[in-house]
Parts: structure tokens; C-alpha cells; sequence
């Protein structure tokens, strides 16, 4: 599972979706898609947008967690 940190990044500056949206271009759709971590295809040109407003890396973006899959075996 992909877990989204946008919305930790963007409590860390103080800042709103809108004030993504406008930084950024990206629609209020999408933005609210990457703030509740719904979203499904991210755009490489987003990533970088996102990158160079928050100052980070794309790891900054987002985390792995594995999932907790139990497998039995017979």
C-alpha cells in the first residue's frame, strides 16, 4: 500500500489545499484526491510541482507499508 504524506507537508507549512492548488495548478479534484490519499495515477509533472513546493524529495511524498497479508498454508 501507498500511503500519501501530502497532507502532513502541508500542515507543516501551513497551508490550505487552495494554497497548493494555486501554487501548483492542480485542479480541486485532484488536490483533494492527494489529500485524502485517494488517488490512483500521479503525474510525473505533479510530483515534480510538488517537490519543488515543499522543498523535498518524492520519498517525502509518499511511504510503502507493506500489506499485512497472512498466507496459510495446507
Amino acid at each position: 500500500m501507498i500511503k500519501f504524506k501530502i497532507h502532513i507537508l502541508m500542515a507543516e507549512k501551513r497551508m490550505t489545499q487552495k494554497d497548493v492548488m494555486e501554487a501548483t495548478g492542480i485542479t480541486t479534484t485532484v488536490m483533494n484526491k492527494y489529500y485524502y490519499g485517494t488517488i490512483v495515477r500521479i503525474p510525473t509533472l505533479h510530483i515534480d510541482k510538488l517537490c519543488k513546493l515543499f522543498n523535498c524529495q518524492p520519498n517525502d511524498l509518499f511511504e510503502y507499508i507493506p500489506d499485512n497479508e497472512t498466507t496459510t498454508h495446507e
